[in-house]
């Protein structure tokens, strides 16, 4: 193994680490490894469904919440734009308060991708109900939107927005019932919108050409795992570079396309 291969590597081997070793002092530096480390890096650990979810679940809610922004790349000052809490209560949500807002935790599971019982709970119910549509549009962590509608939220998300989406059918055969979209703009390299389905998508010539059009930032169509969920359920994004930075977002790419249950195809 040369020494590019051994770096890359190295995030999962200290997640397998991490969650395996009975000596606190190397679990204790795998911690300090694993939240030090950049999306990046923690996007090689995505790579492994079962080893994300495990990650994700780790019973310290402090651990969990921290790990998950890390990983889309999300600042106190993201979190805090896109939700309007203060700066010392979004310093507390990822390092002290056992209680955070009910609105916070909510708008932060959806930034994050996560249950909302992952951000409160110490240990995760095994037996939750990840009913985002209803829980998070009950509790205003969502924008109603229909698809036609969502291009235009590009430059109007500085991070992460959840979307309460009502004509799915419109752009995928089969979702008759609201579903949710994100959109993903944390990364300096990509920006995604992800779609929550409950089927694969058929991607015919038409389909393709309704997406170029609705969507003109898109150069790449992923459809992937929705982490914590079976493997039925979908995430679909609709991907592109940010200006100036496709020689990052190819890398990055390359990266995503290793993911188990995962394929990436042009647009």
């Amino acid at each position: 193994m040369n020494a590019r291969e051994e770096f890359w590597d190295q995030p999962i081997r200290k997640a397998q680490e991490f969650l395996n070793t009975t000596d606190n002092k190397k679990r204790a530096q795998c911690r300090t490894y694993l939240l030090d480390a950049n999306y990046r890096l923690l996007f090689r650990i995505q790579i492994e469904k079962a080893l994300w979810e495990q990650l994700v679940l780790y019973p310290d809610v402090f651990f969990r919440r921290q790990l998950c922004a890390k990983s889309f790349g999300l600042s106190q000052q993201m979190i805090r734009d896109e939700t309007d809490f203060a700066s010392g209560t979004i310093h507390n949500l990822l390092n002290k308060s056992e209680e955070p807002p009910h609105r916070l935790v909510y708008s932060f599971a959806v930034m994050c991708n996560v249950p909302s019982d992952m951000i409160v709970e110490q240990k995760h119910d095994e037996k939750y109900i990840y009913d985002l549509p209803t829980k998070n549009w009950f509790h205003r962590a969502l924008v109603e939107k229909r698809i036609d509608e969502l291009n235009k939220e590009n430059d109007q998300v500085r991070s992460i927005r959840g979307y309460r989406v009502s004509d799915p059918h419109s752009l995928f055969e089969g979702e008759n019932s609201p579903i949710i979209a994100r959109w993903v703009r944390s990364y300096p390299e990509m920006e995604y919108l992800e779609f929550h389905l409950n089927h694969e998508v058929a991607l015919y010539p038409q389909k393709r050409s309704i997406i170029r059009k609705m969507f003109p930032f898109a150069t790449h169509l992923v459809a992937t795992y929705t982490p914590l969920q079976p493997k039925h359920k979908r995430s679909f994004w609709i991907v592109g570079p940010k200006s100036n930075k496709e020689n990052a977002f190819f890398e990055l790419l390359q990266v995503i396309e290793k993911r188990q249950l995962t394929s990436i195809s042009p647009l």
